[in-house]
């Protein structure tokens, strides 16, 4: 079995599996995330009135859910909703952010009757319905719905601002054509087709757009498929498309695949497929990927993706047309966020979900690529090919923020930016004080209260922000990183003035802690010889991870359980397991970790994750799955008090913020040195600008300082014992240069 999550060459793989608990001879298809499992579509009434469908001698299709198990299986579906069935037609569905609004294609009927166009068919529409406690509300028609041709397949982005949906309609290329249809205020814009760089002559359905502006769609129209509907994908380049990749095997078969789906950090999904040997005619598949996502997987194995690329940013005045020299532009590689620690050579520590798992992997900390506009707008750059954030900022303007796969060499992103009237200019930096890191390249969604405009903001690879914001407004934001939501709070800018010098002062209200009670987090290198409890020296790799994990969060206790294949009496596994678990202890205590907080566990063979019980011949790659040490979080780090730092954001893990005006933030300031920092880089000429700030403003002993096994450039006006002379100076340097800054404790 591949080593899962740690930072390795080798080769990405992608393990399917049949998911039979909710598959029949009916037809399954379109599965879409939904909470603690998914929903789908089935001519599988699962108890709920429908009538036969004769053109395909099954019942209507109905939309059910499957909740996941303790295990993580599937389990038996069940109606999704009720109240939202009908005798006739539903599905595919798609969920807002929140999950608290559903939209779903019907067909057409008034009052519980078929309503059917001048050619007889009975249509489809795409409706909306809005969770109320436990209840969803009558449906509501999408106002761009026509009763004479289809609109379904809905899919809408993480933003809420586009819907995109497949639909017969006139003016398009042939058959089902794809469509995207553009929030405006309350209502929803005419739709716009996607263009012949995605639509054929033939049927292009059942898209789902990714956070990161992926689409994935089923074509039976593109000369490269391998029969019936394949999964294609594009990506966003600029207002239009990349070329469309076939995803290829494992995943098109000569048969009709679609509907794929795949998680924020693209690690695990599903799809329908009826050419994979499967239970029925169209069957739900999951897939996972190993040693990777599956952006790693498509650019490892498809031809049509370029390793290395090009980038060409064009940066145009709205008004004028003309070239805007001197535009700041910042790009950053937004698979690489997800930091919750460092290791000792202060690399970043994130965590990728595998397969339900939480695994740990190791990243160097990305420092972006930053530069400016020349005379003709134009600024060029290479990169290997991946998901980007690209911001162009000029003062004046608003703010061009977009996230793009760049996987085509002379990838072209044209920058049109538009003057500000009437604005108010928001700067601050989102920083993550428990792993020393800012929040680089997390994802902002801030929605007017008043208007419910939304606007998406992305930071930099230094946590900053540099937007323009309405005057005068409330704005509730969700802070996105690494594809979990980890917290939301309130922008007000009643006050702010137009010179972009905007102190933000937040109270940041973690809604998924990092390292909650009952994490489990797998170390896939912590394996033993056979009939040995004694560690290999490779495991040392994991456990020092965790070393650092435990020190980041210093009030966390943690059990150690160890598993063992069936091979072997149950009582002799048992034991066997205590003693590696037990040894696993026994490294932890031996660099320092408080044995309190450690717990060992022997489970033996009693939680295997397969078939491969006594006597079920199995592989040594299968018997391998279960063999396994795992971390489980006993007491998470709800409970640390780590406080609030004006002017930033220092988020840890189920914290529980403090916003006493000029607190500090630190876990203790026992034996502590406390330094006044101005601001903390990854690119060093940021880092000298900001220096030059604070010295020309008469802070002449100002200095750049690399703390300890950090990468990070921080600009430091001063350092104490005392923490009240600090803040002092602190606040001293926010008051009169209107320059963010905080007060770091670092152990003597």
């Amino acid at each position: 079995m591949p080593l899962l999550g740690y930072a390795q060459p080798g080769k990405v793989e992608i393990q399917v599996k049949n998911e039979a608990a909710v598959n029949s001879p009916a037809l399954e298809f379109s599965p879409n995330f939904y909470e603690d499992g998914i929903v789908f579509i089935s001519t599988n009434k699962s108890g709920l009135k429908k009538v036969k469908d004769k053109k395909i001698s099954m019942n209507t299709m109905s939309i059910l859910r499957s909740k996941r198990n303790a295990e993580g299986e599937l389990s038996k579906p069940e109606p999704f909703a009720k109240e939202l069935s009908s005798e006739y037609h539903e599905g595919p569905v798609c969920f807002d952010r929140t999950a608290e609004v559903v939209y779903f294609s019907q067909n057409i009927n008034i009052n519980g009757r078929e309503k059917h166009a001048h050619d007889g068919i009975q249509k489809q529409k795409i409706y909306m319905s809005t969770k109320t406690g436990e209840t969803w509300g009558a449906p509501v028609p999408l106002p761009f719905n026509t009763d004479e041709f289809d609109d379904c397949h809905p899919s809408i982005s993480i933003d809420g601002d586009k819907i995109f949906f497949a639909s017969n309609r006139p003016g398009g290329f042939g058959g089902m054509d794809l469509y995207v249809a553009y929030k405006v205020g309350e209502s929803w814009s005419e739709p716009v087709n996607l263009g012949q760089s995605i639509n054929t002559a033939g049927n292009e359905a059942f898209p789902f757009i990714h956070a990161d502006n992926t689409l994935y769609y089923a074509s039976d129209g593109m000369t490269d498929g391998k029969g019936g509907f394949d999964i294609y994908f594009a990506a966003a380049d600029g207002t239009n498309w990349t070329a469309p990749v076939n995803i290829g095997t494992p995943f098109n078969t000569p048969s009709d695949d679609l509907g794929l789906i795949v998680d924020l950090d693209k690690i695990n999904g599903y799809y329908s497929s009826n050419g994979n040997g499967g239970l029925g005619a169209d069957d739900i598949f999951s897939f996972h990927v190993e040693n990777g996502n599956l952006d790693d997987y498509l650019l490892q194995n498809s031809r049509a993706i370029a390793k290395e690329v090009d980038l060409l940013v064009m940066v145009y005045d709205k008004e004028t047309n003309q070239p805007i020299p001197g535009a700041e532009i910042r790009i950053i590689n937004q698979d690489q966020n997800n930091a919750i620690g460092r290791d000792s050579a202060g690399n970043l520590i994130i965590l990728q979900n595998v397969d339900g798992q939480d695994v740990m992997k190791v990243i160097p900390p990305d420092k972006g690529v930053f530069g400016t506009s020349d005379a003709g707008g134009r600024f060029t750059s290479n990169l290997k090919a991946a998901n980007y954030i690209i911001l162009v900022a000029k003062e004046g303007y608003q703010t061009r923020q977009n996230a793009q796969k760049i996987i085509k060499k002379g990838t072209e992103y044209i920058a049109v930016l538009e003057k500000i009237g009437g604005k108010v200019k928001w700067n601050t930096v989102l920083y993550n004080d428990l792993t020393d890191s800012p929040l680089a390249g997390s994802t902002l969604i801030l929605t007017n209260k008043a208007t419910g405009k939304i606007d998406t903001v992305y930071t930099d690879a230094n946590g900053m922000v540099d937007y323009y914001l309405d005057s005068n407004s409330k704005y509730n934001m969700d802070i996105y990183q690494g594809g979990r939501l980890i917290g939301n709070t309130e922008v007000n800018t009643a006050g702010w003035a137009e010179d972009g010098k905007n102190q933000m002062k937040m109270t940041l209200n973690i809604t998924p802690a990092a390292l909650p009670s009952g994490t489990v987090i797998e170390l896939p290198l912590v394996y033993y010889n056979y009939n040995d409890a004694t560690l290999r020296p490779d495991a040392r790799k994991d456990l020092d991870l965790l070393v650092s994990i435990l020190r980041t969060y210093p009030t966390i206790t943690i059990e150690l359980g160890s598993h063992t294949d069936s091979r072997g009496t149950d009582s002799y596994n048992l034991q066997l397991s205590q003693r590696r678990a037990q040894s696993v202890v026994d490294y932890l205590a031996s660099q320092e970790i408080d044995v309190k907080r450690l717990k060992a566990v022997g489970y033996g063979e009693g939680k295997l994750r397969n078939k491969c019980k006594d006597g079920v011949p199995c592989t040594e790659k299968e018997h391998a799955r279960n063999r396994r040490t795992e971390v489980t979080v006993l007491s998470g780090a709800d409970g640390v008090n780590v406080k609030q730092v004006e002017g930033k954001i220092a988020p840890g893990p189920g914290t529980k913020v403090n916003t006493a005006p000029g607190s500090v933030s630190m876990n203790s300031i026992e034996n502590s040195d406390f330094y006044v920092i101005v601001g903390s880089f990854l690119m060093e000429n940021r880092a000298v600008n900001q220096l030059e700030r604070l010295t020309k403003g008469g802070y002449a002993n100002a200095t750049l300082i690399q703390f300890p096994k950090s990468p990070y450039f921080s600009v430091c006006a001063g350092k104490f014992e005392n923490p009240d002379q600090a803040l002092s100076l602190k606040n001293k340097i926010e008051s009169g240069l209107k320059l963010e800054a905080f007060v770091k404790p670092v152990p003597r």
